[in-house]
C-alpha cells in the first residue's frame, strides 16, 4: 500500500480496478482495509480507491487537526493527485460523516453517495459510547481502546462466525495505532460533527444504509439521514451489528449494486 503527499498531508491509499472511480471511505478504526470485500467484488468493474485517515494506519498522525472536514478535505486532495475530477463515493460510520461534507460542500466532485450506518449528528447514545471509548483511549491506553472498540465495531456475532477477520483488522490496528492524544482528537470530531442545517443541499444520488442491531449507531440515524436527503433510497440489513458490511458483505454488495449501476454514468 503505497503512500502519496496530497500537498497538505501524506496518506496511505490502495487503488484496485479500472473504470470509474469509487471512494471507499472508513469508519473511525480509519483503515482502508476495512473495505476488503468491497474492494474485492467492485474493483472488477471499477477503479476502487481507499485511504488510511489521517490518524490511523500508515497515514500520517499529526497531533491536532482532527474533524470530519478535514477528512473530506484530504479525500478531495487524494482524488487531485490521482487525476481523478469526479467519483462514486461511500462512507461507514465516521466516513458517512466525511461524506456528508463531500456532499455538501464538493457536490462537483461526486457521482453518487452511499452512506452506511452513519448519523446526523450525535445524540445522547453516541455521545456516551464515544466518551466511554475516549476514557478508555486516555485511561488504559491505546491498546485497550482498540480492543474495547472491536467490541463495538464487530459485535458479537463477528466475534462467533468471522474472529479470523476480526483479529486480521484488529491486528493492523494494534500495530499502526496512534498515540492516545490523537484517537481522544478523533473520537472528539465524532461527537463534534453536525452538518444537519445543510444536509437538504444534498443533491447526488444518495443511497443510505443502516443496521437493525447496531449498538454503536442505532438504525434510527439512519433513518434520520434519508428523512434529510432529499429522495435517497433507504436499505436496512437485518443482522450484523455496526460492521454489517463486513459481516454480511455478500448482502451489502448486492443493495449497492444496482445502484452503482443506475448512476454509472455520473462518475
Amino acid at each position: 500500500m503505497p503512500r502519496i503527499d496530497v500537498g497538505h498531508i501524506t496518506l496511505n491509499y490502495e487503488e484496485r480496478g479500472q473504470g470509474k472511480a469509487i471512494l471507499f471511505i472508513p469508519g473511525l478504526v480509519g483503515l482502508l482495509n476495512a473495505w476488503e470485500f468491497q474492494v474485492a467484488e467492485f474493483s472488477k468493474r471499477y477503479r476502487c480507491i481507499s485511504f488510511d485517515h489521517r490518524g490511523a494506519g500508515e497515514s500520517d498522525k499529526p497531533k491536532d487537526s482532527y474533524s470530519t472536514v478535514a477528512i473530506a478535505r484530504d479525500a478531495v486532495a487524494l482524488l487531485d493527485k490521482l487525476g481523478i475530477g469526479k467519483a462514486h463515493v461511500a462512507g461507514t460510520s465516521t466516513g458517512g460523516c466525511v461524506l456528508q461534507n463531500l456532499a455538501i460542500d464538493y457536490p462537483d466532485r461526486l457521482g453518487c453517495c452511499i452512506f452506511s450506518n452513519t448519523w446526523v449528528k450525535a445524540d445522547e447514545y453516541i455521545t456516551r459510547v464515544q466518551t466511554a471509548r475516549k476514557h478508555i483511549a486516555l485511561s488504559c491506553g491505546p491498546e485497550e481502546y482498540v480492543k474495547v472498540s472491536s467490541l463495538f465495531t464487530n459485535g458479537a456475532m463477528q466475534f462467533r462466525y468471522n474472529l479470523d477477520k476480526v483479529m486480521e483488522l484488529e491486528r493492523r490496528a494494534l500495530e499502526t495505532v496512534a498515540p492516545a492524544e490523537v484517537l481522544a482528537g478523533r473520537l472528539d470530531m465524532t461527537m463534534s460533527h453536525d452538518r444537519s442545517a445543510d444536509l437538504h443541499k444534498i443533491r447526488a444520488p444518495s443511497l443510505v444504509i443502516g443496521t437493525r442491531d447496531d449498538a454503536t449507531v442505532p438504525v434510527y440515524q439512519s433513518e434520520d439521514l434519508h428523512k434529510a436527503i432529499a429522495g435517497s433510497k433507504f436499505a436496512v440489513v437485518e443482522e450484523g451489528g455496526h460492521y454489517s458490511y463486513r459481516r454480511h458483505w455478500r448482502d451489502w454488495n448486492k443493495i449497492v449494486d444496482p445502484f452503482l449501476r443506475e448512476h454509472e454514468g455520473r462518475a
